[in-house]
């Protein structure tokens, strides 16, 4: 999905109460580079619920990309439907400059079925050559003077609980309506009408 083709007042999917645009968007299309951990966590589950694989497969650290690729990330993505994300406060990352851990519950639906993946993340922040910045000037200034930039990247994560939560009728009230962070609008319908089409 291109992500310039979406409304500009579309809700973040990564629930952060603001719009799309103004959230991922610019980190995901490369027009800006992310500041922290957990922003660069928002923005992938952003891209997994577009899927946008080659942006997941990118923001890998360079230990993990030789385990994935774009292919099998995309078959994932688009086997899911992403509804929300659910971010709990992580202690003791501060002070760490270098290595950060954001954990988070990813809701989605396979099969009809509402699932819920519960994960502490590692992220490094590691040297990167020149990625291509389309809009930030301050960014671009940094690239010109080609002093390594380093970049927030996920390394690896540890799975605390991967769970079946409920198995979903075509009339249920779609699951959507029970995350306050789900980026649908959310209007009392029917699954069949809202995540199920």
């Amino acid at each position: 999905m291109n992500t310039n083709s979406i409304n500009t007042t579309q809700a973040c999917f990564c629930g952060a109460n603001c719009d799309f645009s103004s959230c991922c968007q610019p980190y995901i299309n490369k027009e800006m580079l992310v500041q922290t951990a957990e922003q660069l966590m928002r923005s992938r589950f952003s891209a997994y619920a577009l899927g946008n694989a080659q942006y997941i497969y990118d923001t890998y650290a360079k230990s993990s990309q030789a385990a994935q690729s774009v292919e099998n990330i995309d078959d994932w993505s688009k086997a899911c439907v992403w509804i929300a994300l659910k971010v709990y406060p992580v202690v003791n990352n501060v002070n760490n400059t270098t290595e950060q851990f954001v954990e988070f519950s990813a809701f989605y639906i396979i099969n009809n079925t509402l699932c819920e993946l519960r994960e502490k993340s590692r992220f490094i922040l590691e040297e990167s050559m020149s990625p291509t910045i389309t809009e930030n000037t301050e960014v671009k200034e940094q690239l010109s003077l080609n002093a390594p930039l380093k970049q927030w990247r996920y390394i690896d994560g540890d799975i605390i609980s991967h769970s079946e939560l409920a198995n979903i009728k075509r009339n249920d009230l779609c699951p959507c309506n029970h995350y306050p962070t789900a980026w649908q609008s959310k209007k009392g319908k029917k699954f069949k009408h809202c995540c199920g089409k």
